[in-house]
């Protein structure tokens, strides 16, 4: 792609304008792929656990944790096993617990499935049950949504530069429409005016008559028992 401006000045106003509502769709589209890429999930860097604690919270950071579900009889089978960034209690009995390293001990399970977690170390007493849980994802949601719609804004930007301002049989196009549009005879002001009360006049008489051929054609019906009245 060569950069400049094919046949500058030629084809202003048609060319300007195309490029015009040629960016409005693409800000159109922008826009619609921001909100589309609010439902890809991204893949989780770690979890974010809320859990309730049935035992001291003595968890370490960089410790080991075990991801348990709840089997049909009510004991617990454990799924994984994940690294402690850190633990945050909000009161006594409750906290934020936020794991990295998650693994997994079959494959497609996730830690949704998880419903209590305990200390890996025997040494520590740590058990809670959890009560809900956030992926956080491998970078923020924000950043996926700009990356996106910005790509489309610059292709788009792209595409309309070289189709407006570069590729000679489109600008032959849009001078050639310009030139055509200049030879068009635009109606008066006082020529529109009178066409517009012409159109109004015109529809109202014809309203008027086709109302009442309406109205004798249905008394006559109704007189002669065809339509009750």
């Amino acid at each position: 792609m060569s950069f400049g401006i094919y046949k500058q000045g030629q084809g202003y106003w048609v060319r300007t304008m195309t490029a015009v509502f040629a960016g409005v769709l693409v800000l159109v589209a922008a826009a619609w792929a921001w909100d589309q890429v609010l439902g890809i999930g991204l893949p989780a860097k770690g979890w974010e656990l809320s859990v309730t604690v049935t035992s001291a919270p003595d968890l370490a950071e960089g410790s080991f944790v075990v991801l348990e579900r709840q089997t049909g009889d009510g004991t617990y089978e454990r799924v994984g096993s994940a690294l402690v960034e850190s633990y945050t209690p909000a009161t006594q009995t409750r906290g934020t617990l936020t794991i990295r390293q998650v693994e997994m001990d079959r494959e497609g399970l996730t830690p949704n499935i998880a419903g209590r977690v305990r200390a890996e170390d025997a040494a520590s007493s740590f058990v809670g049950t959890i009560t809900n849980k956030t992926p956080i994802p491998l970078m923020p949601v924000l950043y996926l949504q700009a990356a996106v719609a910005g790509s489309i804004i610059f292709i788009g930007a792209l595409c309309i530069y070289w189709l407006v301002g570069v590729k000679p049989e489109t600008v032959d196009f849009l001078v050639a429409t310009d030139g055509e549009m200049k030879k068009v005879n635009w109606s008066t002001r006082k020529e529109i005016i009178g066409s517009t009360q012409v159109v109004i006049v015109a529809a109202v008489l014809i309203a008027g008559i086709l109302f009442f051929i309406d109205l004798a054609f249905s008394n006559f019906f109704k007189f002669i028992g065809v339509l009750e009245g």
